[in-house]
């Protein structure tokens, strides 16, 4: 029979090393394996495009792989619930637009997530929309377009990607603030070939789509919605020259399931901002027309704050719905 002795003696070692396992995992560096990337668009968009820009810089600080999936539909809505339901552990990551947070709770009147199923990383960037027309359209300016919409009520017509878009709420923002009124014509697929074949009057277009066919000479830009000029169409007004506090820009983020460790939170947060901060991937965002931005946690989640309340009088006021 084991003595008191001898079994106090055993214990205390399994105790010992029980303790000595838990903290070598509890030491593990973030990240030890590959992190999931999910982008809710189709791969070759924006998001997309960018995400995996991130990625590659995000794999060669830490030497870590990510694996970007594209998980496109609804609004976005696809995307994030799959990011939602995953381990909160750091090692399944969102990255989307303001639909997501700033008008999807405002558009829909049930969504399978919040912002409360979330933690805010890092605004990584911001993206200009541009005013766009057919360059064979007979209006040139953004004055052109409103004393337009003025005379004639409701019959020029818009386009945006769906009802409830970034897209569809930019041009409400705009359209409520020159006291005009245009047709909202929503599309599924693209609509830039119906405005440059002026089946539709005008449009707002992401600043990644809309300088390609502005250098082939295919559209004609009015206007874009960031609150100052943007150094690639040095030329083409802000909006908010014209309606001074206006502003229309989506922005790309990144976030985290709740519940995901502080510390991890913390690194991500870090290495976004370095990623950001880094001369090439700064260039690499200027030659898409995109503004970088590197927030720390605190000033995302504001800035998510702001946004989230401004769009909601959006959609409010114009009565945005989407069942």
């Amino acid at each position: 029979m084991m003595s008191p002795a001898k079994r106090a003696t055993l214990i205390s070692l399994g105790v010992l090393l029980l303790t000595q396992a838990g903290a070598t995992v509890a030491q593990t560096p973030y990240p030890s394996k590959p992190v999931r990337l999910v982008v809710p668009y189709p791969a070759g968009t924006s998001p997309d495009i960018v995400a995996r820009l991130w990625g590659e810089k995000f794999t060669k600080a830490t030497g870590q792989a990510v694996v970007v999936e594209n998980k496109a539909g609804a609004s976005t809505i696809i995307g994030t619930q799959a990011v939602m339901s995953a381990p909160a552990d750091g090692y399944t990551l969102l990255w989307t637009v303001n639909n997501t947070f700033s008008i999807n709770p405002y558009v829909f009147k049930k969504l399978p997530y919040s912002i409360d199923d979330f933690v805010p990383v890092s605004q990584i960037l911001s993206v200009p929309f541009v005013l766009f027309v057919s360059s064979d359209s007979s209006i040139r300016s953004l004055a052109d377009l409103i004393r337009e919409a003025k005379a004639k009520p409701g019959k020029l017509a818009y386009a945006s990607g769906g009802v409830g878009t970034g897209l569809h709420a930019a041009m409400a923002r705009m359209l409520n603030m020159a006291g005009a009124d245009m047709l909202h014509v929503p599309y599924k697929d693209s609509f830039v070939t119906d405005v440059i074949a002026q089946r539709i009057d005008v449009a707002f277009d992401a600043s990644t789509g809309a300088i390609p066919n502005l250098k082939g000479g295919k559209i004609r830009a009015l206007a874009v919605t960031s609150s100052k000029r943007i150094p690639q169409l040095p030329d083409v007004p802000s909006i908010s020259e014209a309606y001074p506090g206006y502003t229309g820009d989506s922005w790309h983020g990144v976030f985290a399931p709740k519940g995901t460790p502080t510390e991890v939170v913390d690194l991500l947060a870090k290495q976004s901002q370095q990623i950001v901060a880094s001369p090439d991937f700064q260039a690499a965002l200027q030659s898409y027309a995109l503004t970088p931005v590197g927030s720390s946690r605190e000033a995302f989640k504001k800035f998510i704050a702001d946004d989230s309340k401004a769009w909601a009088k959006v959609i409010r006021d114009n009565r945005i719905a989407v069942d």
